[in-house]
């Protein structure tokens, strides 16, 4: 009998996942606020101190390319080195990392998710468009799957069996089995954990982006997420390669009758060089 989830359901749910890393809202926060300042980023920082390490191994390496000479061990200072996008992308990668350790999700899931986050960034930057939250929204694209796997792990491996055994839309094949799908699970998983309403709109609409048109990361996401299963980035024996939606293609500018090979290798080279900690 297929289950008929609710929200409230959904919600008391998201306690069996691991506890969502509270940084990476304080970080995005903390880098959307003008007001806020280096010092306030740094001392949010060094409250975790594997982002302090990694933040301060990766100015190291930027400081030897130049004239810095002597090893950084300041925060503040390494943070000014490499600036503050730079900053949020590390503090988010080793939170959901660790994040990812604990859900326990196969490392398909995951390499999946890496190479979405990847490809929507470098769409942003291909289209000139800010992917400000591309690889927050790109990592946890399929958030609503990973509920699936901890609160009904029968119901979503018939999922699995079935899209296996069939040519079907994933969406439809969830909507039998749960009474809704892993967008919707995702998008209130999402707003429950406070995260950026353009976030919450990728996660939602990533397989139909047409009634979001308007929030740019969604038709990001939708775009990056065909080309991830399109360029078998994450490996799999069978991906499921979704119908590309031409408005979202439009509404961020990418026109795939132009040459495209330098965009698809750079998606390529980042992402299996991401995905390998995960073989």
């Amino acid at each position: 009998m297929a289950l008929k989830l609710t929200k409230e359901e959904v919600i008391l749910g998201a306690t069996k996942l691991p506890a969502f890393p509270r940084v990476v809202n304080e970080i995005l926060q903390t880098l959307e606020d003008e007001g806020a300042t280096l010092n306030a980023l740094s001392r949010l920082v060094e409250t975790d101190p594997v982002i302090t390490a990694r933040i301060i191994s990766v100015a190291n390496s930027a400081a030897m390319g130049g004239r810095h000479t002597g090893e950084l061990r300041n925060v503040h200072m390494a943070i000014s080195l490499i600036g503050l996008t730079r900053v949020k992308q590390i503090a988010v990668a080793v939170s959901l990392a660790e994040f990812a350790r604990k859900s326990r999700m196969t490392s398909y899931y995951w390499e999946h998710s890496i190479a979405v986050a990847i490809a929507a960034q470098e769409l942003g930057r291909f289209t000139h468009i800010s992917g400000d939250y591309a690889q927050v929204a790109g990592l946890l694209h399929d958030i609503g799957q990973l509920w699936m796997a901890h609160t009904h792990p029968l119901e979503f491996q018939m999922v699995r069996n079935a899209l296996d055994a069939e040519n079907r839309n994933v969406i439809e094949v969830e909507r039998h089995y749960f009474g809704t799908d892993h967008c919707v699970i995702g998008a209130i998983l999402a707003s429950q954990w406070g995260l950026p309403m353009p976030v919450v709109a990728a996660i939602r609409y990533h397989h139909d982006p047409e009634p979001a048109l308007a929030e740019k990361l969604v038709s990001l996401i939708h775009v990056a997420e065909i080309l991830t299963n399109a360029l078998d980035l994450s490996e799999r024996q069978e991906n499921h390669v979704a119908r590309l939606s031409g408005e979202a293609c439009a509404a961020i500018g990418l026109n795939l009758e132009d040459d495209l090979n330098y965009l698809f290798g750079k998606i390529e080279a980042r992402s299996e060089n991401a995905c390998r900690a995960f073989r």
